[in-house]
């Protein structure tokens, strides 16, 4: 797919470029970025968001979901505990277990697959695939982590039509890999424990 680089038998998902941002349609991640936190997560993780207004956030005890309507697009992230020695595998496991919805991954479908370096501390993995559906195109960008006693898992899922489908699931795959899941960080327990404002009350001078 010329979206994703010619020329190489296993392409590589390519930066974002200015005739594929064209494409988008007006709203996907062209907006002020902002800075989301998650609340019910087994471990809080804090991810920038941009246009945060135009996506529809739900947090649920398992999953951290925010749904864009205009492009058909879902990020999906959840956190939990773990063994202390768990492995990446034993975490995609139970990511597929508490959500069907993950694309099995196919050879045909495999765009690139590389380590990821967010979250800090953890055995990353990213897998994008794109594959036709019904109606165009259907692109997906997989995370998992593992770490000790932890596990993280993003899922970014978009679909497009037209005669512009490739270009628009191909930048809308490459900003949502460079701008959000690249830059998740998990809170420490310092930034999650609120802070008090001790207030000393001077000692009365001797009389």
């Amino acid at each position: 797919m010329a979206a994703f680089g010619c020329g190489s038998a296993r392409p590589t998902l390519a930066e974002p470029r200015a005739s594929a941002s064209s494409a988008l349609p007006s709203g996907f991640l062209d907006g002020p970025a902002r800075r989301v936190r998650s609340r019910k997560l087994d471990f809080p993780i804090e991810l920038v968001l941009p246009s945060k207004d135009s996506w529809q956030i739900a947090e649920g005890p398992s999953w951290w979901v925010a749904d864009h309507a205009p492009s058909a697009s879902q990020l999906a992230l959840r956190t939990w505990r773990a063994d202390r020695l768990v492995r990446r595998a034993e975490c995609e496991a139970e990511a597929r277990l508490s959500r069907p919805a993950i694309p099995v991954l196919h050879d045909e479908a495999l765009v690139e697959r590389r380590p990821l370096s967010a979250p800090a501390n953890f055995d990353v993995e990213l897998v994008v695939g794109v594959e036709p559906n019904a109606r165009g195109l259907s692109g997906y960008a997989w995370v998992v982590g593992a770490s000790v006693g932890r596990c993280y898992a993003a899922l970014f899922t978009t679909a497009a039509s037209g005669k512009d489908a490739e270009l628009e699931v191909a930048a809308r795959l490459g900003l949502v890999v460079d701008r959000i899941l690249s830059r998740v960080r998990v809170r420490s327990v310092d930034e999650r424990a609120p802070r008090r404002h001790l207030v000393v009350t001077p000692k009365a001078s001797p009389e």
